[in-house]
């Protein structure tokens, strides 16, 4: 049966198909009683956009659509129910366009639980529901979202114990994950077979005390997971950063958290591309500016161990040479600067395995009594100042600079615009972002190349 833009009122279904197949081109569709509009049980539903009409879907004392074992396909139109759910699915569920919405914000817009067909979101929206998509007791079946968007709900995905959802790389929404059972490591997404896609999802965790992080098993593939947010994340650097948080040593990434005091291991990694570098050294500095207290191993200087502070730490290796760009806030090329501390070094120590002998020595002989910066303002100003505080072009609004703070705002402007760091990402200066005493020499080097200072 074909229904074209049909016109339906009733206190009873208003379509109840039990085995055969049933495509519905817009209308409007209304029922006034406690039946659902759509009953479908062992059969093929299948609602589109009308020809001349969206069309509207709409029941008041339950859900709008009842699937018992039956296939149902979304591919237009606007379904609302004031009931527990708008769709109550049984069975299999393929939304490709289309909204779906409660107007009860207590309810499920829709509920998957007892699904024994599988439900396939790929695309249209789900708004104004307590839960938009509902998962308990799946089974064998499951639940996989390509795409979709959220609007208004309190828990875009709510999942029942144990329950997982199937989120793919072509998900570029954002969405909230309420879980029943928040217990540390509790898996939310099922493993994929795309192996680098999992750390990009949008995805919140609407538990209080936890956060949703990304891991990568024994096979590589990686996964989401519920973790305690009572902690701080290591951001590695040309490194491997690990730490056994309960379930034994696993690698460590900038959305797992580190409960403060964990002893964490940092493994300098020689970066892609760059064979024959040379290991400088570490650069090692807490979010809240206080020393990192870095325990290089005695054996081994490319691995060190430090305790978690409660603030976020960052862990570089530095190298130099094997076309490496040895921490270059300026983003040009420092091959040759490097080239000249290293030399620099051996004349005057007979040896450059030491990272602050080749700096050290370049101070001396080219910035005596100028004090080192510890951020990217502390650069910036400083190079700035000893220009002669020369007005920039254009005076920028940075994202992460106070508009009231002129001075910063000045200096980080000139140096932009001067190449000496034009390494702004989506206007943001990173001001507080921690700075070596190698990246201090590259760019006053550079700024005395182009007479900027003497």
């Amino acid at each position: 049966m074909t229904l074209n833009d049909v016109t339906a009122t009733s206190e009873e279904p208003v379509i109840i198909n039990s085995t055969g197949t049933v495509d519905v081109n817009g209308g409007d569709f209304q029922t006034t009683g406690t039946k659902s509009c759509f009953v479908n049980s062992s059969a093929n539903l299948t609602i589109n956009k009308g020809i001349t009409t969206d069309g509207t879907f709409a029941s008041e004392g339950a859900s709008c659509i009842n699937n018992k074992w039956g296939l149902v396909e979304i591919n237009g139109g606007t379904i609302t129910s004031g009931a527990a759910c708008t769709i109550e699915n049984r069975g299999s569920l393929r939304m490709n366009k289309g909204t779906v919405a409660s107007t009860n914000p207590g309810a499920a817009v829709i509920d998957c639980t007892g699904n024994y067909g599988g439900a396939w979101i790929n695309g249209g929206t789900i708004k104004g529901g307590q839960d938009g998509i509902l998962l308990k007791d799946l089974g064998s079946s499951g639940v996989t979202l390509t795409q979709a968007t959220f609007e208004g709900n309190t828990n875009d995905i709510h999942l029942g114990d144990g329950q997982k959802i199937n989120i793919k790389k072509t998900f570029t929404g954002t969405a909230t994950i309420l879980t029943d059972d928040p217990s540390l490591g509790r898996h939310i997404t099922l493993e994929n077979e795309d192996l680098s896609y999992q750390n990009k999802l949008k995805l919140f965790s609407k538990n209080s005390g936890y956060i949703i992080g990304y891991k990568r098993g024994d096979d590589g593939v990686e996964y989401r997971y519920l973790a305690d947010a009572n902690g701080s994340i290591v951001n590695a650097v040309n490194a491997k950063a690990t730490a056994n948080l309960g379930a034994g040593e696993q690698e460590l990434d900038t959305a797992t958290v580190v409960p403060e005091n964990t002893t964490v291991t940092v493994t300098a990694n020689l970066p892609e591309g760059a064979e024959g570098a040379e290991f400088l050294g570490w650069s090692a500095v807490r979010d809240d500016g206080k020393a990192l207290d870095l325990v290089v191993g005695d054996d081994d200087e490319q691995t060190a161990h430090f305790k978690m502070p409660g603030c976020n730490v960052t862990v570089e290796a530095l190298y130099q040479g094997g076309n490496v760009d040895p921490v270059n806030p300026g983003g040009g090329s420092s091959s040759d600067v490097v080239a000249g501390i290293a030399a620099v070094a051996l004349t005057g120590a007979a040896v450059w395995g030491i990272y602050e002998t080749g700096t050290g020595i370049y101070r001396v002989l080219n910035m005596p009594g100028v004090p080192m910066p510890s951020n990217r303002a502390g650069l910036a100003t400083l190079i700035w100042e000893k220009a002669g505080c020369p007005e920039p072009q254009t005076v920028k609004s940075f994202s992460d600079i106070d508009d009231a703070d002129l001075h910063l705002r000045q200096a980080a402007s000139w140096m932009e615009e001067q190449g000496l760091m034009d390494d702004v990402k989506e206007n943001e200066f990173r001001p507080y972002r921690y700075v070596t005493k190698l990246q201090t020499c590259l760019v006053w080097d550079k700024a005395k190349e182009k007479s900027l200072i003497s």
